[in-house]
């Protein structure tokens, strides 16, 4: 099933050092920690095959680079963009929104935050996002569902106190626009 359930979203890019890096082969993703399995034990992190490893953990894949000639999404730029995002466990439901957000200050999730820096007009970009870098445990990051299975869905993977559910979330985002400072 197709799904075009998108909104724009305002964004200045936060502050990062460097660009993404191409040592996907370098980085160590690590163990996600699962409450339910024995102390010290947890699920061995996903390498996507396609997708760039960063040091945070984030990994991207670059779908379309965007349009030659526009400026690259640095620090301080506000960035329109679309976006929608998916469960990876839970059946990969999709959750979605249709509210404008900043991001940048703070407001939305580290994964979103880091993902469209060096993002060009017109780029597309696949963000695969460890739970360190998506909601915080009261939600309080944007952006959130608007949409009653939207939030049913996002809620149940991230409330789930089995300890043995993956919480990495799959956000696909589209530039539109990119204002610079």
């Amino acid at each position: 099933m197709r799904r075009t359930m998108l909104s724009w979203l305002v964004a200045p890019v936060m502050s990062l050092a460097g660009s993404f890096p191409s040592m996907a082969s370098e980085v160590d993703l690590g163990y996600e920690k699962q409450e339910g399995l024995k102390p010290g034990l947890g699920k061995k992190r996903t390498r996507v095959p396609g997708f760039t490893a960063l040091p945070s953990g984030l990994q991207v894949k670059d779908v379309n680079p965007g349009r030659n000639g526009t400026s690259e999404a640095k620090e301080g730029d506000f960035v329109v963009f679309t976006w929608e995002g998916y469960t990876i466990n839970y059946f990969g439901r999709p959750f979605e929104t249709q509210t404008l957000q900043k991001i940048g200050d703070g407001t939305v999730i580290k994964g979103i935050d880091e993902g469209l820096r060096g993002m060009r007009e017109g780029g597309i970009r696949q963000l695969y996002i460890p739970v360190e870098l998506s909601y915080d445990e009261e939600k309080r990051l944007g952006p959130r569902p608007t949409t009653a299975g939207g939030n049913r869905a996002l809620d149940f993977v991230m409330d789930n106190k089995g300890g043995l559910m993956d919480k990495t979330l799959l956000i696909n985002v589209a530039v539109k626009r990119v204002y610079q400072k």
